[in-house]
This record gives structure tokens, C-alpha cells and sequence, in this order.
């Protein structure tokens, strides 16, 4: 089966470098087709109707809420930069069976390329997931190629970057217009999730340690189970 391997062969500060140390490999599992949404499991059957009896009695109680519908990783792509190469052990234990394609120093108009060859190889899943910008700036007119290369029937979800450097509020905020003006998109707010708990992070400000990558994984599939209900 084909493998993507998010690498990390490089990193600037020694002091975070075991936490993207070799590489971290993610298997395409047997996908569903593409161009057909995730839409969370069926809901369960329903029951049936009470009988008068049934409906008069004081000891009949309500059935139970239904739980929250969960997407399931192997509908999953997602394509970043080194945050997301350190986070690739929470987001596969995370969400199972998930598509990671992440290497150190991408850039957005890269990760485009990526996207464009996996959907070449039949391999882009239904729900993509795109984590970049932490390298340099995004245009408006890599964003417009990012949804025409995704087409209308996949579902979208743009994860922001907490970074200390010149083009991260640009960033963010063309990431945020995108995701309001787009039907099918959400995003994963990582500046405000860290904003305050930059202690999870490693001494550079901008990699997530161990427990911040848990912290990370789970605003994803938060992101992600907000996104299918939708």
C-alpha cells in the first residue's frame, strides 16, 4: 500500500530536535471515493412507536441523547509543515487510520503541490486537512487554488499558526476569511488554543512538545466533528 511519510530530517533548535527526530509514516488505508463527503455514521433506527399503555406509564423513561457524530480518520488527509510532523503520533492515535503528508520547512504553495499529486493518484480523501502557513505567507490566490484543486464535494478544514514571526496575523487572517466565505470549511484556531499555554511549547515558541501536541490533535478533531455536523 502507498505510504506518506511526514519527514523531519532538518530542525533549527537542538533543544525540540528528538521530538521530530526521523520519520513518521502514515498508511492510506483502503479510502472511500472521492468526491464523496464523510457524513458520520447512520443514525440508529428508530424506535417503535409506544403503545398507550406504554405512554401512560410513570416508569417510562426518555430514550437516551444521541452522541456526538465522530469522523473517522481513514476519510482523512492532511497535509502541513513541522508542527504538524511533530504532532503525527497524537493525530494517528487521535483519529485512526488518518493520511498525514507533513515535512519540515513546507511552505503553503508545496503543500498545494501535494494536494494536486494526491488527488492525481486518487488518493485525496473526502476531508482535507491543511496545516501550514508557519514557513511563510498565503496568498488569496493560493487559497483560490486550494479549493479548486479540493472541488466542491470535499470538505475542508484550515488549521492557523502561532509563530513569532512577520506574516503570522496575515496568515491567520487570510485562513479566517477563507473559512467564513466558504461553505464546507472550518478552522482550527491553534493561535488562540496555545496563545496561553505557550509552556507546552518548545523554547523556539513555535513547536508543540509532547503535551502540546495532545493538546493539538485534540483541537483537530474537534475541528473535524464540527466540521461533519455542520
Amino acid at each position: 500500500s502507498l505510504k506518506l511519510f511526514a519527514s523531519a530530517s532538518t530542525v533549527a533548535d537542538a533543544s525540540h530536535a528528538a521530538s521530530l527526530r526521523g520519520s513518521q509514516h502514515a498508511t492510506l488505508v483502503a479510502p472511500p471515493a472521492a468526491g464523496t463527503p464523510y457524513r458520520g455514521p447512520r443514525p440508529a433506527a428508530s424506535a417503535s412507536k409506544p403503545t398507550a399503555s406504554q405512554s401512560a406509564s410513570p416508569t417510562a423513561t426518555a430514550a437516551p441523547a444521541q452522541s456526538p457524530v465522530q469522523v473517522s480518520g481513514q476519510y482523512v488527509t492532511a497535509v502541513g509543515d513541522s508542527v504538524m510532523v511533530a504532532s503525527t503520533p497524537a493525530l494517528q492515535s487521535a483519529l485512526p487510520g488518518i493520511a498525514i503528508n507533513a515535512m519540515v520547512g513546507r511552505q503553503f504553495s508545496t503543500g498545494l503541490q501535494i494536494i494536486e499529486d494526491l488527488k492525481a493518484q486518487g488518493q485525496l480523501r473526502p476531508i482535507v486537512v491543511v496545516g501550514l502557513g508557519t514557513n511563510g505567507t498565503v496568498t488569496s490566490a493560493e487559497i483560490s487554488q486550494l479549493y479548486a484543486e479540493i472541488g466542491p464535494d470535499r470538505k475542508l478544514v484550515l488549521v492557523n499558526t502561532f509563530e513569532a514571526r512577520p506574516w503570522e496575523q496575515e496568515v491567520n487572517s487570510m485562513l479566517a476569511e477563507a473559512a467564513g466565505e466558504h461553505h464546507g470549511t472550518v478552522l482550527a484556531d491553534w493561535y488562540t488554543t496555545i496563545e496561553h499555554r505557550t509552556n507546552l511549547l518548545w523554547p523556539d515558541g513555535i513547536h508543540p512538545q509532547p503535551a502540546g501536541c495532545l493538546v493539538y490533535a485534540q483541537m483537530l478533531k474537534a475541528a473535524l466533528e464540527r466540521l461533519i455536523s455542520s
